[in-house]
């Protein structure tokens, strides 16, 4: 893969979830924002939290997962100050429009601050539906029927999606101000939070875009240190990870307009069914699936290529 080709985690603040310990195998270089809780025996580095958002975003605490819109908080917050298209405004770091006498400038250290604690809310509404993710999975191991049983009325639970513009384009607008540095023609969002494939479906679609076409692999990986280790041993020595790279890389260059992202694609999962196994230290007791979206060039936000992970959590999602 190309020297200046980066991997960006979207979003910016992400709560452990034992599945990651498969990211650096897959992406040992990838770019990361904030990181807490975190084992110290993976490579990736964090950064401090601002220190208003590092209080816990306590002024919006009072809002409970379910009930929450955060845009509607957001707003209710701010409202007594400046409209909501000043914030975003000075994250973007374009200039206030001429505020009424009295009114007095939105301070974009405000507004930066504020949106790093809804960030912060976010991980941690995450972080909690995670563990209730963990207990309703042992509860429908405990009351799987047997194979001679009729299966009860027990159903999986319906797939429901929260789109909320404001939201998403604020959360959006922060990585980009934050993820600056990193970001150029060769970087790739990799969408990692529960809600981050809702954000940039939300942006695409208030920008009149599509449903962009998308391709999906299945990868083998490790939800403990020790599977870790042991794969990473693997990896050194069949020297698998160049060979990942540098087919995932044709598929994303094949994610454009015009292109055949769908040949690129199996041959990708050709190599990932046919030879990636026999590099594999014995048979991975778990698999993960990434996703490929293709990029929408015309539109501005969230049009991006990107690498999403397939499935990671439940689709309820905290507005």
């Amino acid at each position: 893969m190309s020297a200046n080709w980066q991997f960006v985690a979207f979003p910016l603040v992400l709560p452990w979830r034992r599945e990651f310990w498969s990211l650096p195998l897959f992406f040992p270089d990838l770019q990361v924002g904030v990181l807490w809780q975190w084992p110290p025996g993976l490579p990736y580095q964090g950064r401090p939290l601002p220190p208003d958002a590092a209080a816990g975003g306590k002024e919006l605490r009072h809002y409970a997962p379910g009930e929450l819109k955060q845009w509607q908080a957001y707003e209710e917050y701010t409202s007594s100050r400046e409209e909501l298209e000043d914030i975003v405004r000075a994250l973007r770091g374009e200039p206030a429009e001429p505020q009424a006498p009295g009114g007095g400038p939105w301070q974009d250290e405000n507004a930066y601050n504020l949106a790093w604690q809804l960030e912060v809310m976010e991980a941690d509404q995450e972080a909690n539906l995670s563990r209730v993710d963990q207990e309703q999975d042992m509860l429908t191991q405990v009351l799987t029927p047997d194979a001679w049983e009729e299966p009860s009325g027990l159903g999986s639970t319906p797939e429901v999606e929260v789109l909320d513009p404001g939201t998403a384009r604020l959360r959006y607008l922060l990585w980009r101000r934050e993820m600056d540095a990193l970001l150029g023609p060769e970087s790739v969002p990799l969408l990692l939070g529960r809600t981050s494939q809702t954000i940039f479906t939300s942006l695409r679609r208030e920008a009149g875009g599509g449903a962009a076409p998308r391709v999906r692999f299945r990868l083998p990986g490790c939800r403990t240190e020790d599977e870790y280790q042991a794969a990473k041993q693997a990896a050194t020595t069949g020297g698998w990870q160049g060979e990942f790279h540098h087919r995932l890389e044709t598929c994303l260059l094949a994610a454009q307009p015009g292109e055949d992202l769908e040949t690129s694609a199996q041959e990708l999962n050709r190599w990932i069914a046919a030879e990636l196994p026999l590099l594999w230290p014995g048979l991975p007791a778990w698999t993960w699936d990434l996703e490929i979206w293709a990029g929408e060039p015309e539109i501005k936000e969230g049009g991006e290529t990107l690498l999403a992970w397939g499935g990671l959590g439940k689709a309820v999602v905290p507005g």
